[in-house]
């Protein structure tokens, strides 16, 4: 009798002891499924996530994997390295900028997956200011996402007094620029660029007494111009900005006395607009006589330096566009031309007139220009391009 109940005894301990394995086993596979791990054993169905480096350098590991349960499984996701750069996380999108999911993370799966490394790299812009009198910024930087090779940085304005702004070069030996304020400019790796500034043109170089910072435009005033007169100068400059202010952005303005302005440019000339198309310079005489319609001038020369303007925005200038062309050459063919005999010495100087005349007809209105009968088909080409210059350079609406 002893020797039955110590064998059933042992029965149930060996009973007992198989269902202990066989339930800690099921626990343990269960707690597998519900954790996170990296791999799950061969023998069973199973979801891999592929890790696409995606411009990151290094991680330990390519996939990830976990054993099925229900309806999926979790993985751990492995911490990567980008050299010389940040690790931001996981995206299931390559070219995303923002991570979905933070590195050592736990994801549930439900297939097989691809997640891509967001990281990036950040590249500066060093701007050599030395003897430069302004620089709008001088802290500039982007950054490369993922595998992108390059980043764009936006070129800040500066200024050299009594110099002409001649754009960025990426060599300080340089005499012009090939890069300009306000332009994009795609660098892979920090870069080095050199303001460029010149008395090149006609050796010119003046003696600066005032510089104003002008909605967009630097403004110099050259020793010896009369306050009264430089006020009137900037009252035009102040209604030209109320009612045409793109034509404003992007000047380098100067108020020069006669005998500067005589020894550069002559004594003929009221203003002159002169510089690269995308960082233009306009010289106007500073002068108690008077030579001119003053006000008229300067809506002319910031009519040129808008018409440049454009072609920094958009491609072309407003004087290189088709239709402007054909009014062009069909007013100088005609006997009793439109505006004044000077407008048709090249097809700069007629797009200068066309605004010209506009504005004082339109915006500032006064004799003689108001009682011009305006051409339908100048009035409407012009309008064209004022209404892409208000819409942010944009032709969407602009006929």
């Amino acid at each position: 009798m002893k020797k039955k109940i110590r064998s059933f005894i042992i029965v149930l301990f060996v009973i007992a002891f198989l269902l202990l394995i066989v339930g800690g086993t099921l626990s343990i596979k269960k707690l597998k499924n519900k954790s996170n791990y990296l791999y799950a054993p061969d023998n069973g169905n199973y979801y891999v996530a592929k890790i696409n480096l995606n411009g990151a350098s290094f991680t330990d590991t390519k996939t990830v994997r976990c054993q099925i349960d229900e309806n999926g499984c979790y993985v751990l996701l492995p911490n990567v390295i980008r050299e010389h750069g940040i690790v931001l996380g996981y995206s299931d999108n390559k070219d995303d900028t923002t991570a979905k999911y933070n590195q050592g993370s736990s994801i549930f799966i439900s297939d097989n997956v691809e997640l891509y490394v967001i990281s990036y790299h950040e590249n500066t812009l060093i701007i050599d200011d030395t003897n430069i009198d302004y620089l709008e910024n001088n802290n500039i930087s982007c950054k490369m996402y993922n595998e992108d090779k390059s980043c764009k940085v936006k070129l800040p304005r500066y200024n050299k007094k009594g110099y002409e702004n001649k754009g960025y070069s990426t060599s300080k030996e340089s005499l012009t620029g090939f890069i300009y304020p306000n332009d994009e400019y795609s660098i892979s790796r920090d870069t080095v660029i050199y303001p460029i500034y010149s008395t090149s043109n006609r050796h010119r170089a003046i003696s600066v007494d005032k510089v104003l910072d002008y909605n967009g435009s630097f403004i110099e005033i050259e020793s010896g111009c009369d306050v009264s007169t430089y006020n009137t100068l900037l009252s035009y400059l102040d209604e030209i900005k109320q009612y045409t202010p793109y034509m404003l952005i992007g000047n380098k303005i100067s108020f020069v006395s006669d005998n500067t302005f005589d020894e550069v440019w002559g004594s003929t000339y009221v203003g002159m607009n002169y510089g690269p198309k995308n960082s233009r310079s306009v010289d106007i005489r500073c002068s108690k006589t008077v030579y001119n319609d003053y006000y008229a001038t300067m809506v002319h020369e910031m009519a040129h330096s808008w018409d440049f303007y454009y072609a920094k925005k958009l491609g072309d200038n407003i004087s290189s566009q088709s239709d402007v062309i054909n009014l062009y050459n069909k007013y100088k063919n005609e006997q009793d031309r439109i505006f004044r005999e000077y407008s048709f010495s090249n097809i700069y100087e007629f797009i200068a007139d066309m605004m010209r005349y506009y504005y004082f007809k339109n915006y500032a209105p006064r004799l003689p220009f108001k009682n011009l009968s305006y051409p339908f088909d100048v009035q409407n080409t012009l309008e064209k391009y004022i209404c892409i210059s208000k819409n942010n350079y944009s032709e969407i609406n602009c006929r």
